[in-house]
């Protein structure tokens, strides 16, 4: 399975949020760009970077990173979400070298974007945030009404194939991650799975390599705040990659 680390960005530092809330933050002394390309030098093809400023605040304030990020040749190892809400902006970073690219409430509000993006070469992929089975959208501060499965189904028909399912309650918690909606999902749709949010320590990452036995479609796991606070080593992370 794939094991993806997390960058979450903020005002240009690296951070993570409990539950989304940015009065929750944690923060880390580390050089964005350089985390990047220490994760690419340890053998991780592919990087989780968030721009939380964008997402929660409208803000470009990371902007700078990712231009670094861009100069440096390292945006082939990065997928990127937050704040991407229109084509304009996918363009923006597709042409800073930024190919796969994660989008929530655009496309739940306009399935159709999908199509235009995979035509400017974007490889979508789509943030499922969940909590209580419901989704999240709007930086997590609204919650729809959507049903769930019909949503996936509709845009795996215009052409998704990927999923990246949040769980809105243990995201940055270190409490644990809980799969069973994941499982459901993944084999109610045939779409392919990432588990992110809650990500503690092994045991959840054994927990994932389980289910993706059991079920191929969920094939890989963002880990963020463990890592940061020490309670998976990058060993660990690589050893569960493959």
């Amino acid at each position: 399975m794939r094991v993806i680390p997390a960058i979450d960005l903020y005002d240009g530092r690296v951070v993570r949020f409990e539950r989304g809330d940015k009065k929750k933050i944690h923060l880390y002394d580390y050089d964005p760009v350089e985390l990047l390309k220490l994760f690419a030098e340890e053998g991780f093809q592919l990087v989780h970077v968030v721009d939380l400023s964008c997402a929660i605040d409208g803000s470009m304030a990371n902007e700078v990173v990712l231009k670094k990020i861009s100069r440096r040749n390292l945006a082939r190892f990065v997928q990127i979400g937050g704040g991407i809400r229109s084509l304009e902006r996918a363009i923006q970073l597709v042409q800073m070298g930024f190919r796969r690219q994660i989008l929530s409430s655009a496309l739940i509000e306009d399935p159709t974007l999908i199509c235009k993006l995979m035509q400017q070469g974007i490889d979508v992929v789509f943030s499922l945030d969940t909590a209580n089975e419901r989704v999240r959208t709007k930086g997590w501060n609204e919650t729809s009404e959507l049903n769930v499965v019909e949503l996936l189904k509709t845009l795996k028909e215009l052409g998704l194939k990927e999923v990246i399912h949040t769980d809105v309650e243990a995201d940055g918690t270190l409490k644990g991650r809980k799969l069973d909606f994941t499982k459901h999902l993944a084999q109610k749709t045939n779409l392919t799975f990432i588990v992110a949010g809650g990500i503690s320590g092994v045991e959840d990452l054994e927990d994932v390599r389980r289910l993706n036995l059991e079920v191929p479609f969920v094939d890989g796991v963002i880990v963020g705040r463990a890592f940061y606070e020490g309670k998976i080593t990058l060993k660990e992370m690589k050893s569960y990659a493959c």
